[in-house]
This record gives structure tokens, C-alpha cells and sequence, in this order.
């Protein structure tokens, strides 16, 4: 279950996560788990395809996936240096946590961030333009469900990028 961190409380029960991520616009489910008899990118897929065919039609969202990251991910530091600055997309950025565990910091206001560790079982919707951050617990290890509303996927946009640059993009399908 997700853990939710914002002005000095703690949070692990869905239904008042639900309920402090819904004040400032954040979508949040708890799907739970299924046990797979097939882990492969299309067996979880076809585990979660009700959850994943009623949250297309709902947001209308056309294509989805499934991403994984662990340890033995070559370059997963590079790959993870690239979501742990501060960055936005102009599509909503949707992950349902098969396994493993990640962290979205999301800002509420302009001072403001929640900090949200998706577990296995949790659907977080980072809307569109909404400034975030991600990375990985100590374990190191995530495996999600991605759902887009482009098939090309989306863009990260840095606001703050370096070397006096106004902002960077890299895209991500």
C-alpha cells in the first residue's frame, strides 16, 4: 500500500489518501494485486485489463504498457538522474506499481510537494503540467503499468534546466 507524506503527517490508508490527493487534483486508486501465472509484459496486462479498459475510457487514455527497472537495468543511474530533477509533460503521467516501489514528489502549490511511495497495487495520475519528480526506494527495483493518451508516449520538460539553458525536453515512449 502507498505511503503519503505532506506538512508533517503520514498517511497509509487508501481511502484518506484518496481523499488528500483528491484536494489538490491527484488521482489515486488501490487496484491491488493479482497473482500472475503469466509475468510477462502482456500476461499483467491481461491481469489488470478490466482496471486498465474502464481507466482508458474514463480519461481517455489509448495505449499502455508495462515498464520495469532493477538493478540490473544498464545505466539505471543515468536513467534515473533524468526523473529526479524537477520536470512536468503535457500529457498526465499514469503508473499503476506491479512490484517494487518508487517515489513521486508532486507539487500541490508553489512552495509545496506532496511525497508519495507507490507500492504494489497503487495507481497515481500525475496530471499534465503538474511539476513532479521521481525516483527509486533503496531497493531499487519497479515494474508499472504506463497508459498514455498519445501512442507516441510524452515528453519530461525541465523548467530549471542547467548550464543557463530556459528549459530541456526528452521525450519517453
Amino acid at each position: 500500500m502507498a505511503i503519503l507524506e505532506f506538512r508533517g503527517e503520514t498517511w497509509t490508508n487508501p481511502k484518506e489518501i484518496k481523499s488528500v490527493l483528491s484536494k489538490y487534483g491527484i488521482p489515486y486508486e488501490c487496484w491491488g494485486t493479482h497473482s500472475l501465472t503469466d509475468s510477462s509484459a502482456d500476461g499483467v496486462l491481461k491481469s489488470y485489463s478490466h482496471d486498465i479498459g474502464r481507466l482508458k475510457v474514463e480519461r481517455d487514455y489509448v495505449t499502455e504498457d508495462v515498464i520495469a527497472l532493477d538493478p540490473t537495468t544498464p545505466n539505471l543511474d543515468v536513467l534515473l538522474a533524468k526523473f529526479s530533477d524537477e520536470h512536468h509533460h503535457t500529457d498526465d503521467e499514469v503508473r499503476f506499481t506491479v512490484a517494487g516501489e518508487g517515489v513521486f514528489e508532486i507539487n500541490v502549490t508553489a512552495e509545496e510537494r506532496v511525497k508519495f511511495t507507490a507500492e504494489p497495487g497503487d495507481l497515481i495520475v500525475v496530471p499534465a503540467w503538474r511539476r513532479h519528480l521521481f525516483y527509486l526506494t533503496a531497493k531499487k527495483t519497479i515494474r508499472c503499468i504506463r497508459l498514455f493518451k498519445d501512442k507516441s508516449g510524452w515528453e519530461a520538460h525541465y523548467p530549471y534546466a542547467q548550464e543557463g539553458s530556459s528549459e530541456r525536453t526528452l521525450h519517453f515512449a
